[in-house]
């Protein structure tokens, strides 16, 4: 019987792809995985003797098997810089977790040759448990790109940095001071991202001078960080979170800024409305437990998206913004003026519950305000808040008479809520509204759409209904002419049903109900089915 030796020759095709492809499939490999290739062939050999990007990031490792690992790799490292093998990416995450001389000593070699074999990426993270003092070299490598540390210790420079070629520069949980992030960021002409997260004994941060600089992301959770100050041509992100701490910023001199996020700050209404003012070129603002804040005036030509979240005493708005089109509000609001030609996006969320008629009075009052300036609704809070009281509809008008869409999100618990009784508030707030989005963030099981079609004319023919003697326009139960109803189930399979009534088919309100009745019953079963399967 002959053999087919040609056939047996071939069968190892991914070995015979080119270099740069049998890179990349190892880039998905970690350290540990990669190594044992380099014994199958001399092609793998080399493919692991030039692989620009090394890992080392175990899940759980000892300490003698994380020290020996660190052993290959000082001598995997020193074998590259023998034989002028640049590497573009070093990554190395180890729990130092003993105080073991020998080890850290290993860690400084192995940086040393990744230095010599000019690096463009070095990322660093030694864990909690210790402090290690990054070596005073690092402020000198004029070829590298980027630097990441976590939980290491710069100490100030011996003499001028010369971060020439640095582009990204990443802190978080780095011991350092004023004077060394000073010195590090003027040695970094080219530097365009700088991201600082808990940095313990930085307190004042100047970043002045830096044309290239494009991003800015500061976090500080009770690190006693006082000042920020930011002076830079080019700027055009900036993301400030302090966690409620008394910190003094100033941004105002980044006069091509466009997005601009701020969390925690202890900012006031005149600061923040002088602040935006030298900002012509705003068009993101984001601001979140601003606890200060109470009647905020904002004049931005260019601003697009407003966002206000846990502001707990900010009541009042008025805004000189005649390009905004999303506007998201995650607060009690009483006043609220506006000079948007067309929001396209408006989401208000109320945490609050509905506690009498005067609430309800200020929640339809407040959206009122939307009526004209919105094209999308989307609404979060307590079912009970569009559940207005009959008393009310009969001497009220509908607030959104103008919104062709609307989405709602429930914060209830689902068994609390009547889906028939959910649609016909929302559908008084909105009447004549042409589609109607529920879901429960809570509960992903599903998410309900609902279509709706009317009779041509709006107005009620004949003899005016008690329900519709105080309304523009007749509600909903008197002019529907079709609804259709689509549930998209999610899990375990995504599958969407369609339903579809006509007021010619009976009590429109009567099978929403029994359609509701048949989705509860699937999501008890499919609750108690994942609760099985999360279990202990």
């Amino acid at each position: 019987m002959e053999t087919n030796t040609s056939s047996t020759a071939n069968v190892d095709r991914i070995s015979a792809l080119p270099p740069p492809i049998l890179h990349h499939i190892l880039s998905f490999l970690s350290l540990e995985q990669v190594v044992p290739t380099s014994v199958l062939s001399k092609t793998w050999k080399q493919l692991w003797h030039t692989f620009p990007n090394v890992e080392y990031n175990p899940r759980r490792s000892t300490f003698r098997r994380q020290k020996m690992v660190l052993k290959y790799l000082e001598q995997f490292l020193l074998n590259r810089y023998l034989d002028a093998i640049s590497l573009e990416k070093l990554t190395l995450r180890v729990e130092l977790l003993s105080d073991d001389p020998d080890l850290e000593s290993i860690m400084n070699r192995c940086l040393s040759y990744a230095f010599a074999s000019n690096v463009k990426e070095l990322k660093l993270d030694v864990g909690c448990c210790r402090i290690y003092n990054v070596p005073q070299i690092v402020f000198y490598l004029k070829s590298i790109y980027v630097l990441d540390f976590e939980f290491c210790k710069l100490e100030p420079p011996r003499s001028t940095v010369t971060l020439l070629s640095l582009r990204k520069l990443c802190l978080s949980f780095v011991h350092v001071d004023d004077d060394v992030i000073r010195d590090m960021v003027a040695g970094c002409p080219l530097i365009e991202y700088i991201i600082i997260n808990n940095c313990p004994g930085l307190k004042s941060l100047q970043l002045l001078g830096l044309n290239k600089l494009k991003e800015i992301k500061l976090d500080s959770n009770r690190c006693g960080l006082e000042r920020v100050y930011i002076n830079g041509v080019n700027v055009h992100s900036v993301d400030i979170k302090v966690y409620l701490e008394p910190c003094e910023v100033n941004v105002s001199s980044c006069k091509n800024l466009t997005h601009l996020r701020l969390d925690g700050l202890s900012i006031t209404d005149k600061w923040l409305y002088n602040q935006i003012s030298e900002l012509p070129f705003l068009e993101y603002l984001a601001l979140h437990y601003c606890m200060k804040l109470r009647c905020i005036n904002i004049s931005s030509p260019r601003l697009k998206e407003l966002v206000f979240e846990r502001c707990e005493e900010l009541v009042e708005f008025e805004l000189d913004t005649p390009n905004l089109s999303i506007f998201k509000c995650f607060n009690y609001v009483e006043s609220f003026s506006s000079n948007a030609l067309a929001l396209s996006q408006t989401l208000l969320c109320f945490i609050s519950h509905p506690v009498d008629n005067e609430w309800y009075l200020k929640f339809i009052k407040l959206l009122a305000r939307f009526n004209l300036c919105s094209n999308v609704l989307n609404l979060q809070c307590n079912h009970e808040a569009v559940l207005i009281p009959r008393e009310l509809r009969e001497i009220l008008c509908p607030p959104l008479t103008y919104h062709k869409h609307v989405s709602f999100s429930v914060l209830s618990e689902i068994l609390e809520v009547s889906l028939a009784n959910l649609v016909d508030g929302l559908l008084w707030i909105t009447p004549h509204a042409e589609t109607l989005s529920i879901e429960w963030p809570n509960i992903n099981f599903y998410e309900l759409s609902f279509q709706f079609s009317y009779k041509k004319k709006l107005t009620y023919e004949g003899e005016t209904p008690s329900c519709c003697q105080s309304l523009p326009l007749s509600c909903w139960k008197h002019c529907i002419k079709e609804v259709k109803i689509e549930c998209t189930e999610k899990y375990p399979i995504r599958q969407i049903n369609r339903e579809s009534f006509s007021s010619e088919d009976g009590d429109i309100m009567e099978k929403i109900n029994d359609l509701w009745k048949s989705l509860l019953d699937m999501m008890i079963l499919h609750s108690k089915i994942f609760a099985e399967y999360d279990g202990p």
